[in-house]
Parts: structure tokens; sequence; C-alpha cells
């Protein structure tokens, strides 16, 4: 059985150990020393990663008693080598697994609320609650956090060796199904669990906890939350991002937001007044195009290439249409070629024009009854495409 290390000094990095087996495995080879500094996939975290003498350890899981590294190339079974972890990675991992130990505690304490879920990516962390809390809730949990982060409290690791040695030590968590000896991990004069990962020696080195969301889930609440140096990651973009904004609006970074609301109120006018203008337009464009149809026999027809934004081409289209007659109008934006064809008082189906008028312009569309429309890539020719419909529709007209 290999003698975990990290579990009672999560701040070494580094130790020699002997090469017990090393097996071919899908990708890689599966390496088992007598002893080791890597964590593995546990807890609701990722494993360590690092080197292991000359090859590289891509991952770390458990397999019954044993734990398992998976390294990129072979070792001798029997030969003495050192094995070393990323030490940011670990620092990092350890940053927010600790972090969240002191969320769910001032949780507990604050709003009796209880976690029911953690998980740690290397980008960002979660934490679970079985009850909701308001955002001013939220607030104050994490005020608490840092204020504990701030006091640099000690941070330990304690085995017990059976469930009677914990009778009467105070937990706010004891997972379910451990088998003895179990491990609690402690904050001086704070929260208390049992925990089978690498933690930090004092709160001082969390850095700061930030809350950066906080959404309903499952009956509760999930929280996204980042510490140490991805919370100060977090503040630098953000700050550049404010910094970027004010230049632009050549103002202060606390006046951001008020110019930002000013800037959103006077579009909201600009955007009533652009309506108002785009109605009053197409009136103008109703009316002339219903001059540019033509008489087939009693029937109208009007066949157009319009300027027209592709969103308002179907109803321009049925507002050009006359008692009797038939329209089909395209517009050509952004490399994309849009087209609705409509009928009114004809006993044509749409449905039966439109497959013609899709191998007209290499589209696809759809439709019955008095409305078809469709869409196409953009192409060249289309004016005279446009010309070879007109005839085909004014002959179907006739007929």
């Amino acid at each position: 059985m290999t003698q975990r290390l990290y579990l009672m000094d999560s701040h070494l990095f580094e130790n020699q150990c002997t090469v017990l087996s090393c097996e071919p495995a899908k990708e890689g080879f599966d390496v088992i020393v007598d002893s080791t500094v890597f964590f593995p996939n546990k807890g609701g975290q990722p494993c360590d990663t690092g080197t292991l003498g000359a090859v590289r350890v891509t991952d770390v899981r458990e397999r019954g008693d044993e734990l398992i590294l998976r390294t990129d190339g072979p070792l001798s079974v029997g030969e003495t080598v050192t094995g070393h972890i990323d030490e940011g990675r670990r620092l990092d991992i350890m940053e927010q697994h600790t972090g969240e130990h002191i969320l769910s505690w001032c949780a507990y304490k604050l709003f009796d609320a209880v976690n029911v879920g953690f998980h740690c990516a290397l980008t960002y962390a979660t934490l679970d609650l079985d009850k909701p809390l308001t955002p001013e809730q939220v607030t104050a949990m994490e005020d608490m956090a840092n204020a504990l982060v701030r006091r640099n409290l000690a941070v330990t690791a304690t085995i017990y060796e059976s469930e009677d040695d914990l009778k009467g030590v105070p937990l706010r968590k004891h997972a379910e199904g451990l088998i003895a000896p179990i491990r609690v991990v402690s904050i001086e004069n704070a929260d208390s669990c049992t925990c089978c990962a690498p933690h930090v020696h004092f709160t001082g080195e969390i850095g700061a906890v930030k809350i950066v969301a906080a959404v309903a889930y499952k009956g509760g609440m999930r929280m996204t939350f980042l510490c140490g140096g991805r919370a100060m990651q977090q503040f630098q973009k953000l700050q550049m991002t404010v910094d970027a904004i004010a230049r632009k609006f050549s103002t202060a970074g606390e006046e951001v937001l008020a110019a930002v609301e000013k800037q959103e109120s006077e579009l909201k006018e600009v955007k009533k007044e652009k309506a108002a203008l785009t109605a009053r337009l197409e009136e103008y464009l109703t009316a002339e195009l219903k001059a540019q149809a033509e008489d087939v026999k009693g029937k109208k027809l009007l066949v157009q290439l319009t300027d027209t934004d592709p969103k308002r081409l179907r109803p321009l289209a049925l507002a050009t249409l006359p008692e009797k007659g038939l329209t089909l109008l395209l517009t050509e934006k952004a490399g994309q070629l849009t087209y609705v064809l409509c009928s009114n008082g004809l006993k044509l189906d749409m449905g039966e024009l439109i497959p013609a008028v899709n191998l007209a312009l290499g589209g696809k569309g759809g439709g019955r009854g008095t409305l078809a429309q469709g869409s196409a890539p953009a192409q060249a020719g289309l004016p005279e495409t446009v010309e070879q419909l007109r005839g085909y529709l004014k002959q179907r007209l006739a007929n």
C-alpha cells in the first residue's frame, strides 16, 4: 500500500520513493510507488500532476487501497525515483478547497445552510447549499469568509483511528461511509469537518474569497467562487475592462455606470425615432412597390429585389398584396438571400410554386396555401435570375 504523505503535510511537494510496479496502460503506464506526495482525483477536486523520475505524471487515481500514477513513460520496478508535484497547481487547488470550507462554515453559522456539494475545476469552483440565500446574505457570507482569511487562522489535519475517537469532536460535516482511520481538517476557532484533501496551513494563504455567481439550483443555491490567485486574476481582468470602458466614455472608472446608463437612455430614444421613421418609410415603400406591380389578365404580379431588412421582408410582402395577385420579394444582406412568396385571391398554392423559386435561386424553403419563404447564399447575376422568375410567375398567373 502506498504511503500518502500529503495527508499530514500538504506543503511537501517532493519525495523519494521506490517503484513497486509499472504496467502498460491505454495512454501511458500505471505506476505504483511505496510513498507519494501526489493527491488523486478525489473529494471534488482534480489530482496533482508533475514528474516521477524522468517521466511525467498526467493523472492520479485510487484503485482499492492502491494509488495509481499514470505516467507518459515506463519506470523500472525497484528503482528509486523522485516524485515532484506541480507546486502552483497544488497551491491553487488548496486555496480553493480551504476557501470552500470557510464559505461552508459561514453559510452554516449565519444562515443554517448546509453544504451539499463541492466541485473544484482548474479555472473555477462551485459550492452547493441546501437552501437559497438572498443577495444580501451572500454578501454577508463573503464578508465573514474574508474576515476569517485576514485573521490568518491555523488550519490543521488530525487522524482519528476509529469512530469512537471522534465522539465529542464538534464537526460541521461528517461524511457518510468513511472507513477508519478518519481525517478531520479544522480551522482554528471555526470550521471542522472530515476531509481527505490537502489544505493551506493558515487561512491567510488563501488571500481573498470572491463569490462571482449565486444561482438557484435544485431547491437550494449554487455559488461559483474564486480564491487567492484566481480572485486576483479576476479582479485584474475586471479592472482592465472597466478602464477600457472608461476610456471609451472619456470618464473616470467610478463614473462608468452613470455613463453607460446615460448612453442606454439615449439609445432607447434613438430606437424609438428609428422605429417611427422605419414605419413611415415602409408606408412609402409599400405604395411604391404596389405601383410597380404589373397586370396579368386582371391579376397583379409583383416581383422585386428590395433593400429591406430580412426581418421586415414578410410583413412588407403581405402589405403589397392586392385583392387578387401574387408577390415575390427578395432581399440580400450579409451574404444571405432571403425571399418571400405570397398570394391573395388565387387558386394557386404557394407550396407548389416555391420549389421552382428554390431551384432558380439555389436555396431552401417551403410553405403552403398563400405563403412560402426561403433563403439562399448570395449569388452573382441575381437581377437576371429575378427576371427569369418574373417570367415564370407571369406564365403561371396567365394560365
